[in-house]
């Protein structure tokens, strides 16, 4: 049993909600969903009644509640115990931070920050990777994630995965989806990403062979939302693999492209506590 299992339990008792949770805990909704299946197979009990409206405690989910609470409570003891025993880092460190959907694994990270570093604060800001490189560049963030192929100029780029990218389509058009070409697309109503979002650099080099850009019918500053008004049927658009593997999309079968998620940063001199949670991602990473 680990301390971020029992975290994740108590979250999800106090939210109710898987979604809710994952939000509060940095983690994806499949993440939450398995430390709390991986807690309950270990303790051979049931801790949760899963409904239509959410995550209800179970009678005898609930009887642990308080012990877990003190579990966590007493852990922080000692780290904190720990951590005035010993010279430890300190700081402030701010970073930039995709949409949920996006595997960056930032809960992970928190947790291996907080058991090693307590001292050190860390601030999280959400944005789309474009406006995340502009902030890193000018100094607002400290580092951050981003879906990008190249940095020039003062960036640092680590790169921590490759992302697979999709041309999506409502599935109104998954009887000839096959037969549909590029020009054909062109055509139809697209829900494109914000300028500084790595999917819409994606639509321009699609369409840039055939010297032209696509007929955009609305612009979306998150991913959730473009998905959305691609499953509606408003349009078509370039989304990540794992985002159409449902029946509610389908992937036009003659292109696909890829980016990749990278940890970006200062080059150069780093501060202790900016160097350590960079350190802390990059081993976070290599470690799955």
């Amino acid at each position: 049993m680990e301390l971020y299992q029992l975290r994740t339990f108590l979250t999800v008792a106090r939210e109710g909600n898987l979604t809710r949770a994952a939000d509060k805990l940095f983690l994806s909704i499949p993440a939450v969903s398995a430390q709390i299946k991986s807690l309950e197979d270990e303790l051979g009990l049931r801790l949760f009644d899963r409904t239509a409206r959410g995550m209800s405690v179970t009678r005898v989910g609930q009887l642990l509640v308080t012990e877990a609470e003190a579990t966590v409570t007493a852990a922080g003891r000692v780290l904190k115990a720990a951590s005035d025993a010993r010279d430890e880092l300190t700081g402030e460190v701010c970073i930039g931070t995709l949409s949920d959907s996006v595997p960056i694994r930032l809960g992970e990270v928190l947790v291996a920050l907080s058991c090693r570093h307590p001292k050190v604060r860390l601030t999280v800001r959400r944005d789309v990777s474009g406006r995340i490189l502009q902030r890193v560049r000018s100094g607002e963030l400290d580092g951050g994630f981003a879906l990008t192929e190249e940095i020039s100029g003062s960036l640092a780029i680590d790169r921590l995965a490759q992302i697979d990218l999709v041309l999506a389509l409502p599935t109104r058009y998954a009887q000839r989806a096959e037969g549909l070409s590029l020009e054909d697309l062109a055509e139809l109503p697209w829900i494109v990403s914000v300028p500084e979002c790595a999917l819409h650099a994606a639509v321009l080099d699609l369409f840039r062979p055939l010297g032209r850009q696509p007929r955009v019918a609305a612009v979306a500053d998150s991913d959730g939302s473009l998905r959305s008004l691609i499953v509606s049927g408003a349009g078509v658009g370039v989304l990540r693999r794992s985002e159409v593997e449902s029946e509610e999309i389908v992937a036009w079968p003659h292109w696909s492209g890829s980016t990749w998620l990278c940890w970006v940063s200062q080059s150069g001199e780093r501060g202790a506590a900016v160097s350590t949670v960079r350190d802390i991602v990059l081993q976070t990473w290599k470690s799955s």
